[in-house]
Order: structure tokens, then sequence, then C-alpha cells
């Protein structure tokens, strides 16, 4: 009877032990971002759209639909039905926005790559 309650309380602690990493792991590819820290956004091209997060953050967020037929001119907003916004695959993940107002579902989102800082040439 002692050795398998050795044996449990074992793997019991080498459960706990491995979960700090796990959950390190995770949250290290979970790069995300609420709808109402979205301080700008840009069209990238017809399927693909910048949102800026904060001074030093941007997001690519791709949709099927042409992103330019997007009324620039009126409210933009962002929903997502998680609560935050991650990287990934995009799911619950939509623009609003337009005059008739429509909505774009997002099919990806990427953490955008860092502009090149102007060197005054």
């Amino acid at each position: 009877m002692l050795r398998m309650g050795t044996i449990a309380t074992a793997l019991l602690l080498s459960a706990c032990a491995a979960t700090p990493h796990t959950v390190s792991a995770n949250a290290a590819e979970r790069d995300c971002f609420f709808a109402e820290s979205v301080s700008g956004y840009s069209v990238v091209d017809d399927h693909n759209v910048r949102v800026n997060v904060g001074a030093s953050r941007a997001y690519i967020l791709s949709t099927n639909w042409n992103a330019r037929d997007l009324d620039w001119t009126q409210t933009i907003a962002i929903r997502s039905t998680l609560g935050r916004i991650c990287t990934g695959n995009g799911l619950g993940v939509d623009i609003i926005g337009g005059d008739p107002r429509r909505t774009y579902p997002i099919t990806s989102i990427a953490r955008a790559p860092e502009e090149p800082a102007n060197q005054g040439t």
C-alpha cells in the first residue's frame, strides 16, 4: 500500500512540475490584445488590414473579402466573441463598418513585422 502511495505521489509531483513549462510555452505562442487597445488601422492590400495596438505593436488581420471595399470614412470596429484577439486563425473576430454596415470575417491574425526606423535620408 505504501508503494502505491509513493508512486501516485511521484506521478502527481512530476505532473505539477511539468505544468508551469507547458503553460509558459502556450502563453508565449498566444500573442493577444483587446479591441479597445487598437489605436489606428490601414489597408495593406485587398485582403489584409494592419491594426496598431499602442505605440509599438501592430497586427495584420486577413479576410477573404476585399478590405478596400470597407468604407474607411465611416467608423470602423473590431469585434471578438472571445474578448481578446489573438494571433492564429481569427475565428470569432470581425471588422465591422461602412455605410451600409458590413461585417468582414477575419480568417487569420499575425503580428506585423516591425517597420524600419527612418534614418533621415
